[in-house]
């Protein structure tokens, strides 16, 4: 995974891709070619019909996702006010009157208002709506009395691999 991804997502393997099959045959076969590719049977899980164990299979780093929620939380917001403060100097300095006239109030609004923002772009990052995809695929196998083979990657590349591998998929960002 690049170190850019690491930083904003707190997820060692936030990249996954998915394929179902119907027999434990066809999915050992590509969970051994996934191997041949460079991806480790550790970043590997095989759901079978009606495993119990789904839930921790597709989505294994609970704590990496609560890492990301707070990580992109806090950057976001920091972010956020840094550039409400930023505009609110700059309304104040070469804005209109309005703006010039009631310095402290247009840094408290926009003081306010730019975090605010940026703290509900971090949720929508934090919450990883790319994995439901993946997630509803895999249950929807599960129930079918399908096979599923998930893929964590680490990186981008690495899950060109994986798709290389595993043919038509479903996979996340």
């Amino acid at each position: 995974m690049s170190e850019h991804d690491r930083s904003v997502l707190g997820e060692e393997y936030s990249h996954k891709i998915s394929e179902e099959f119907d027999s434990l045959d066809a999915a050992e076969r590509c969970v051994e070619s996934l191997e041949s590719l460079g991806v480790s049977r550790e970043q590997v899980e095989v759901i079978r019909p009606n495993d119990p164990g789904m839930e921790r299979k597709v989505e294994p780093e609970t704590q990496g996702i609560a890492r990301s929620l707070v990580q992109a939380h806090v950057r976001f917001g920091l972010v956020g006010l840094v550039i409400g403060l930023t505009v609110a100097a700059l309304m104040v300095t070469l804005g209109p009157e309005l703006t010039r006239s009631s310095p402290v109030l247009t840094f408290v609004a926009l003081g306010f208002l730019f975090p605010v923002l940026a703290l509900l772009i971090a949720g929508a990052v934090s919450l990883r709506p790319d994995h439901d995809i993946v997630i509803e695929k895999v249950r929807m196998a599960k129930d079918d009395g399908r096979w599923t083979v998930v893929a964590h990657c680490d990186s981008i590349e690495q899950q060109k691999l994986a798709k290389t591998a595993m043919g038509n998929s479903v996979q996340t960002l």
